[in-house]
């Protein structure tokens, strides 16, 4: 979408654009792109409000007026094809990929650059670990508990979990077990907790106890999708080690009207899960790339070594050229006049330190995950944190080629509960437009 605009034309004095570029390809003006992320939240028992949002959700992307859209937490086929055609005018080009439990991670390595070993036993076998119960008969203790309680269809193995909140509310007791079982207990765990948003009471029975690579969430699928009003060339899943839920970088060159390419990496990092001290830990780390840390702390490592990870792939796919790099990255600063609380403070150390974030220098910090969103905050706890965690970077382009920042999809436009009025999502999305030479 091209702008001629009073700023791009000073931008393009100022980088000597109205002469011949030389290697860098021939006389062009520079061209103004608007580049958003947002994550949606279809996530299934794990979000509220899911089913009223999903298709308001395809709707808004239909009608946005970004040229480039990434977007996190699309987690199933169907929700990426049925916002690819909702958007299609919009956005005449997409790039997703469909992952399953057996895609192989591009980059296995952890922090000392060993790869770790793929288990080889199934994660809740028919056998003892130190209780009155086998460890398969304490994970169907804990899903019959779930199935009774918190069912879409109760009483019935094909019901799916009516809501991660009430599994948690209603099954601690039952769950403890498995989740103060050391590791082989955390292991099935591990393996019941990712299948919560989707699998029915009878999928986990069958696979926990029988598929040994069943620890991850939504089949093992990522959540991550690019729509652009440009043609999209070279497009890439990287898949990167992820504990939960796949993690992927998704990659793709927009070929801008101006002729010029931006490349353009959409990503969803690992979040770190904590507790207030002396409560259970019901996300505990049960990953291999946690740097032999437990816990807060294993989650924030396996979060880091993603973005170290992140940083070696955009420097070698896009070498000199200009890019943007966006999602939820579940990490940002603490900014206590907006009661914005840092998460992950170490791992955005390590992007600001490779990056340019993509925000004028006047921004004020509005955070994108808040306490005050009630998809977010569904029970108005005062214990949840506001943070700013969804971002947008640049790399090889300088912060003064961005001419403005906002927050986006942040307003109620979900009816629900009768009245009741809610966000698209759990997360507000960000906007930088930027200018590319």
């Amino acid at each position: 979408m091209k702008r001629s605009l009073v700023t791009v034309s000073v931008f393009a004095l100022a980088l000597g654009c109205g002469e011949s570029t030389g290697e860098s390809g021939p006389n062009r003006e520079p061209e103004e792109v608007i580049v958003d992320a947002f994550n949606v939240a279809l996530a299934g028992s794990f979000i509220p409000y899911e089913t009223e949002r999903r298709q308001p959700i395809a709707d808004a992307i239909a009608a946005h007026d970004a040229d480039i859209l990434c977007l996190q937490e699309v987690w199933t086929q169907e929700d990426k094809e049925r916002i690819r055609d909702a958007a299609a005018q919009a956005f005449p080009h997409s790039a997703f990929f469909e992952n399953n439990l057996d895609t192989p991670v591009n980059d296995p390595t952890d922090q000392q650059g060993e790869i770790p070993p793929a288990p080889t036993t199934v994660p809740c076998p028919d056998e003892s670990f130190g209780g009155p119960m086998t460890i398969k008969e304490s994970m169907d203790a804990a899903i019959d508990c779930v199935r009774d309680n918190c069912s879409t269809i109760p009483d019935s193995e094909e019901g799916r979990t009516t809501s991660a909140a009430c599994a948690s509310a209603s099954c601690t007791l039952q769950v403890a077990p498995l989740l103060l079982g050391g590791p082989p207990g955390q292991r099935c765990y591990s393996c019941v907790i990712p299948q919560l948003p989707t699998a029915t009471f009878a999928e986990m029975r069958a696979t926990c106890p029988t598929v040994v690579n069943q620890d991850l969430a939504f089949g093992g699928q990522n959540g991550v999708m690019i729509l652009s009003r440009h043609p999209l060339k070279d497009t890439e899943n990287w898949v990167i080690p992820g504990t939960w839920n796949r993690r992927s970088i998704l990659r793709a060159t927009v070929e801008l009207p101006n002729g010029a390419e931006l490349d353009t990496y959409c990503n969803h990092l690992t979040p770190i899960f904590s507790v207030p001290p002396g409560e259970i830990n019901t996300f505990p780390y049960t990953g291999q790339y946690g740097g032999g840390l437990a816990g807060a702390d294993g989650w924030q490592a396996e979060q880091e070594l993603q973005a170290r990870k992140l940083i070696d792939y955009v420097a070698s796919k896009s070498s000199n050229r200009p890019a943007v790099i966006l999602g939820d990255m579940n990490t940002g600063l603490a900014f206590p006049a907006e009661d914005i609380v840092a998460e992950g403070e170490e791992t955005f150390n390590v992007l600001d330190a490779a990056y340019t974030p993509a925000y004028t220098a006047d921004y004020t910090p509005l955070c994108t995950f808040c306490s005050t969103n009630p998809v977010t905050n569904p029970d108005d706890d005062p214990e949840t944190a506001s943070v700013w965690i969804d971002h947008i970077f640049l790399y090889n382009l300088p912060q003064s080629a961005v001419s403005s920042t906002a927050r986006i999809f942040d307003q109620d436009v979900v009816p629900v509960e009768g009245d009741m009025l809610v966000p698209l999502s759990d997360h507000f999305g960000m906007r930088s437009v930027i200018v590319v030479p």
